[in-house]
């Protein structure tokens, strides 16, 4: 059985749809046979070497399985991608998808099985996530409600490619370098007016990429803790802009709620606080798993009085000041007095709008 295609994703985002990028790409001389699937209401494409086939497709959007959200694919680049593996006339595949496309449903495309049991990364498999980013809209977009979906596509990606940057103040352009190693430290960051940025080259690891910018303090904190916030105080902590933090994820929990176990996601501007589900200690022990490996899990995590219930928070940023966020965090913690009288948990004020666990 030949091995899989490899396939190449071009992810534009706000600003940017990657056409410049890619278009320099699929012209410069190369002896691989390329086929780019572009949205059919693109821009057309113009000087493309002799190897390269452009084959324009609509998204269409199909649910395999038992019908269900989570088996929705792109029935579009199914359709496309098994027809260049039959044909074996492509040696990649590259596929451009602009900002506003959804991310899951593409990705679940090469790993959902279809009616007949076939999975297409059989025959063709995601090798490299190319995430085209606008310099100049990216501070700014930050401070938008359009940042989860930009942050979401950069921390996915293999190789960052960044437009713009020669327009900016070297301050400026720091800063955005630095944000994306801060965001997706593992991935490659290229300039799109580099001339050595090739299709080979997004493939290969290591090649040409720049690491974080001199100037800017790329960190990554992380926060643990096993006494409860106080519901109020960490709700005001979290309603101040915090300095510096571009991204935060974790669990964590409130007095006020000791059963429910909090999650936090924070991309930008875009906040999303909710309930996680149950801590383990609030389920009766008869109802917990018991097979081994989650058996010594709980004994490895668990605390005397509070369980498995604690903090665990990772903040992501560029020159934050870590040593301010861990004293603002260590003030939300319960005090000793809060903390003995079990009592006034249940009636602290709780700005959080929590759901049903």
């Amino acid at each position: 059985m030949a091995d899989p295609l490899p396939v190449t994703v071009f992810f534009g985002t706000q600003g940017t749809d990657g056409s410049r990028v890619l278009d320099r790409i699929l012209q410069k001389p190369d002896e691989l046979r390329i086929a780019a699937i572009v949205p059919r209401r693109g821009k057309k494409r113009k000087g493309l070497r002799q190897n390269v086939s452009v084959l324009p497709t609509t998204e269409r959007l199909v649910r395999l399985g038992q019908g269900c959200a989570c088996c929705t694919v792109r029935g579009d680049l199914m359709a496309k991608i098994k027809r260049l593996a039959e044909e074996k006339k492509t040696d990649h595949i590259v596929i451009q998808a602009g900002a506003h496309t959804d991310l899951e449903p593409l990705t679940k495309t090469f790993t959902v099985a279809g009616e007949s049991g076939e999975v297409l990364s059989d025959v063709a498999n995601i090798e490299t996530i190319v995430v085209v980013v606008d310099a100049g809209s990216f501070i700014n977009t930050l401070a938008s409600n359009s940042a989860r979906p930009l942050i979401e596509r950069i921390e996915l990606a293999n190789v960052i490619v960044l437009e713009g940057c020669g327009d900016l103040a070297t301050e400026e352009s720091d800063r955005v370098n630095a944000a994306m190693s801060a965001l997706n430290p593992e991935a490659r960051i290229e300039m799109a007016d580099d001339e050595r940025f090739t299709l080979h080259a997004s493939r290969e690891e290591g090649s040409g990429g720049s690491g974080p910018a001199s100037g800017s303090s790329v960190e990554r904190f992380s926060y643990q803790a096993r006494r409860p916030f106080h519901p109020a105080r960490l709700h005001a902590l979290l309603g101040d802009p915090l300095e510096g933090v571009i991204r935060v994820q974790g669990s964590f929990w409130v007095a006020s709620q000791p059963d429910l176990a909090g999650s936090m996601d924070i991309a930008g501007a875009s906040r999303s606080i909710s309930c996680g589900g149950m801590w383990w200690a609030s389920v009766p022990a008869e109802k917990r798993p018991d097979n081994p490996d989650f058996q010594q899990y709980l004994k490895n995590i668990w605390h005397p009085e509070f369980g498995d219930r604690f903090q665990d928070l990772m903040f992501v940023g560029v020159n934050l000041d870590e040593e301010a966020l861990n004293t603002g965090l260590e003030q939300c913690l319960l005090t000793a007095e809060e903390l003995a009288d079990r009592e006034s948990w249940q009636g602290m004020e709780d700005p959080f709008d929590w759901p049903e666990a």
